[in-house]
């Protein structure tokens, strides 16, 4: 059988091209049977919607994937000839991540209706949504034979849209891509700066008005002296009222932000560095970066909001507080920082982490697209 997997491929930045990566990897391993076929993006968002510096990596080694650029979401001309193109490549199931009802045009138009299809929904509805989102949303949906999804909220979502679809409920699997035995607790801590002895908080990522950042910062002040404040990912908002708070709160000496895009290269020298890891979204579906957490280890203190609440045992892997709360933020935190010193606390993450394996999330996938 010859299955295309529709999505963002690096080198296009962000979590949802390196979600289909590995989902193309497992499914290609685990499943020699079959024949997938990567197919990527020429043109994700046109530059003057997209705000960040780059939509691309830093260049790097080319890809083993080999992954064909197609669809140009912005060019109604390029639908019509993708449509050709992949009816013409007889495909027999399709795989698309959704995440946006921005490509609800183009991924209409470019993909056969006729091709028995499913989509990995990252969010159903966006975090930041806008005029006709639910509609758009729905009219590609509908189109789909096989929905997947990532947390509880995101499924009531979905059921709330009264789709025929079939509603596949599993979870955003372990991101462990980014582990490197070569560099230590010690090593990453002297790369950055800090002391063996620092209780260090790192929040990672892009930020974004839905990630709380300012709710972390505010947090900070209420927390001891000894506790520092590592902030790792480029801004896509303004960076000037979190700075502004930072200075304010009088927070510069215990808070650093490193405003930039990460490559794949240096992601464990951050969290080898911490010791929690603190995503105070104000909402959200489900997290990656939670999952690169766990690969590595790493307490969670995360808001009780989505599907954040499925990622951590409270107070046995982590801890969950209120959104909008740097208070409870704060309580969080000084509990978690005393799981740091539970001998047993590294093995439950562990376990936690066991149950988010790609061979399981790409088993039921297949069960289900098959």
């Amino acid at each position: 059988m010859k299955i295309a997997l529709v999505g963002p491929f690096p080198p296009f930045r962000g979590g949802i091209a390196q979600f289909t990566a590995r989902l193309y990897e497992t499914l290609t391993k685990c499943y020699p049977e079959h024949t997938f076929v990567p197919i990527s993006y020429r043109r994700l968002y046109p530059s003057i919607l997209f705000p960040g510096t780059s939509q691309l990596e830093p260049e790097k080694e080319p890809s083993s994937l080999n992954a064909i650029n197609l669809i140009d979401s912005c060019n109604p001309v390029n639908w019509i000839s993708s449509r050709k193109y992949i009816e013409n490549s007889e495909f027999s199931r399709l795989i698309i991540q959704w995440w946006h009802p921005f490509f609800a045009a183009s991924l209409l138009a470019s993909l056969p209706s006729r091709i028995p299809s499913a989509a990995v929904c990252h969010n159903v509805i966006p975090h930041e949504s806008f005029p006709f989102s639910g509609k758009l949303s729905k009219a590609f949906l509908n189109r789909m034979n096989l929905m997947v999804i990532h947390s509880e909220s995101d499924l009531k979502k979905a059921e709330t849209l009264d789709m025929s679809s079939e509603l596949l409920k599993l979870y955003h699997p372990i991101y462990d891509q980014y582990r490197n035995p070569e560099i230590s607790r010690e090593d990453a801590r002297k790369r950055l700066g800090y002391s063996s002895n620092t209780n260090l908080v790192l929040f990672f990522g892009l930020v974004r008005s839905y990630k709380g950042v300012p709710d972390l910062v505010r947090a900070m002040n209420l927390l001891p002296d000894n506790i520092s404040l590592l902030i790792v990912g480029e801004s896509y908002v303004d960076r000037n009222e979190i700075l502004e708070t930072i200075t304010s709160l009088q927070l510069s000496r215990r808070i650093r932000w490193i405003d930039k895009f990460v490559p794949d290269e240096d992601v464990s020298m951050y969290f080898n560095a911490a010791d929690i890891v603190a995503l105070p979204y104000r909402n959200a579906t489900q997290s990656g970066v939670a999952q690169i957490a766990l690969s590595f280890d790493r307490i969670l203190v995360l808001t009780d909001t989505g599907g954040l609440s499925e990622l951590v045992d409270p107070g046995s892997t982590g801890f969950l507080a209120p959104p909008f709360s740097p208070s409870k933020l704060a309580e969080s935190i000084i509990a978690a920082f005393k799981l740091v010193s539970d001998p047993d606390t590294e093995n439950r993450i562990r376990r936690k982490a066991a149950s988010f394996s790609w061979e399981t999330y790409g088993a039921e996938l297949m069960e289900h697209l098959l």
